[in-house]
């Protein structure tokens, strides 16, 4: 908008010294035709007044112009300033939020382990005294069948015998059982594996959703570098457009003088004829 504003003003800036050229020519052909020297000096002095205005008016929009300029580099700078402090912020805040994810899943994987240990530990020790609870209560039922049969060895030789039996059947029973208790503890710790093991799956599928984030976020930044860079050659093509038309206006404003120094000197002239 502001370029717009620029070339607008700089038209008009032009079609109005245009306009003032035309009259100062139009005057010089008319000051020519004058024979009387007042009313020569008279048309040159008006004429020296038109060409002051004219380079008042160059000057003036020369000190507009270098105003703008210099305003323009200031909100450059600024604008540059303020998007290198949102890329470092935003850089800054992906990295704390990233640490921040990392830490919390490695706490989590800690804390999942730790309760998988102490639950093996736990059902270990459990089994381990059932077991052993189970092994001394059949010890003590041994050696009470024992001290039975050596009392009665001579009284019930057919009764010692059927307690044989009995008692094969009750440790084949109490042996499946005790393999049948080994068999479930045995899947069960195969199911707290493979749940450990679908929490770590899950784990490291959130790690490289993570890294996959931090790689857009890497091309975000180059996108916004890429910006910058454009940004820097308007700003580079503008600045040669206000060079060409200071050396625009350095000509025209040169030119001006040397119709001046023209001018003035055909003034002198004018005076030693007169003289």
């Amino acid at each position: 908008m502001w370029s717009f504003i620029r070339i607008e003003k700089l038209e008009m800036d032009a079609k109005s010294s245009l306009e003032k050229f035309e009259e100062i020519s139009k005057r010089w052909m008319a000051a020519r035709e004058k024979d009387i020297p007042q009313e020569v000096r008279e048309a040159l002095g008006r004429q020296q007044q038109l060409c002051a205005a004219l380079l008042e008016d160059k000057n003036r929009l020369i000190g507009q112009l270098q105003q703008e300029l210099k305003a323009s580099d200031e909100r450059y700078v600024k604008d540059l300033q303020k998007q290198a402090s949102d890329v470092d912020l935003m850089i800054e805040r992906m990295e704390e939020q990233m640490k921040n994810l990392v830490m919390c899943h490695r706490e989590e994987l800690a804390h999942i382990e730790k309760v998988f240990r102490e639950e093996r530990e736990e059902l270990l020790s459990s089994n381990r005294r059932a077991w052993e609870q189970m092994a001394h209560e059949r010890r003590e039922k041994e050696l009470e069948y024992l001290m039975q049969r050596m009392k009665k060895v001579e009284e019930c030789e057919t009764l010692l015998q059927k307690l044989r039996m009995e008692d094969e059947e009750e440790y084949n029973t109490i042996k499946d059982k005790l393999e049948n208790d080994v068999q479930t503890l045995e899947q069960q710790l195969q199911q707290m594996k493979a749940t450990y093991q679908l929490n770590q799956e899950k784990l490291e599928y959130n790690f490289q959703v993570l890294k996959k984030r931090d790689e857009e976020n890497n091309a975000t930044k180059c996108q916004q570098k890429r910006k910058i860079t454009r940004l820097q050659d308007v700003i580079n093509n503008l600045k040669m457009r206000c060079a060409k038309q200071e050396k625009q206006s350095r000509e025209e404003n040169q030119a001006l003088s040397d119709a001046y120094q023209r001018t003035m000197q055909q003034y002198r002239d004018v005076q030693k004829k007169m003289r």
